[in-house]
């Protein structure tokens, strides 16, 4: 979440030259004072104040982060939360002169509030179109956690909004319960769909779940991301 806590500074010479962004979650890079907004919208009793927000963000360690993104997510109920979140992240990356971003998104994660994929995406997209001077893609998770059928059906669902600037798909979360294996054949689907491949490996399973990714799911070798 590394958009939550970029510490203020002066401009500098990093700040000028143009960039591209290659791998960032939108769930996990949203600006601090739009979560702030996000939190007091639905528990006005839990926002505190936007010190207190950002020391939740202190992570004692890797479950300690974990619980901290499923806490954040829950602030994520509307579609009109995901306009909203999207036209934040892109602004903020614009203003850290990113002309281009390849943004990870995880629809998957909503299914329980009755947000439909398509829907998701295509509210991402609309916060998206609001800010001008960045190009931005999007790369979905499919969510290993939710099994290769469920992936199945996810993977239908985007390619109905690929025009939405979907351009690849990925497979993120506990990989050291669900290997890639299983996956297999969606990967080889969506590739026939004309979606890029992509794999989060080794961070929790080691070098094997590397190799695995390349060799089960054949992942473009230059999208497989570890994370660690």
């Amino acid at each position: 979440m590394s958009g939550l806590l970029r510490p203020a500074r002066e401009p500098d010479w990093f700040d000028a030259i143009p960039k591209v962004e290659l791998h960032v979650h939108l769930e996990g890079a949203i600006p601090l004072p739009a979560l702030f907004e996000l939190v007091r919208k639905y528990d006005s009793d839990a926002a505190g104040s936007l010190g207190d927000l950002e020391a939740r963000f202190r992570y004692r360690d890797f479950p300690h982060f974990i619980e901290t993104w499923v806490w954040k997510n829950g602030f994520l109920r509307e579609l009109d939360d995901f306009v909203f979140i999207a036209e934040a992240v892109a602004r903020d990356l614009r203003e850290q002169h990113v002309l281009y971003a390849e943004v990870f998104c995880s629809p998957p994660d909503f299914a329980a509030r009755g947000l439909p994929i398509g829907g998701i995406v295509e509210a991402i997209r609309r916060g998206l179109n609001r800010v001008p001077g960045i190009v931005v893609n999007l790369v979905a998770d499919l969510v290993r956690d939710s099994g290769p059928e469920r992936a199945g059906r996810t993977l239908g669902a985007l390619a109905e909004v690929k025009g939405s600037g979907v351009i690849g798909i990925g497979i993120g979360e506990s990989e050291h319960a669900f290997p890639p294996a299983p996956f297999a054949a969606v990967f080889e689907r969506a590739r026939g769909l004309g979606f890029r491949t992509s794999a989060h490996a080794g961070e929790a399973a080691g070098p094997s779940s590397v190799r695995d990714a390349l060799a089960t799911l054949r992942a473009d070798p230059d999208w497989v991301l570890p994370d660690g």
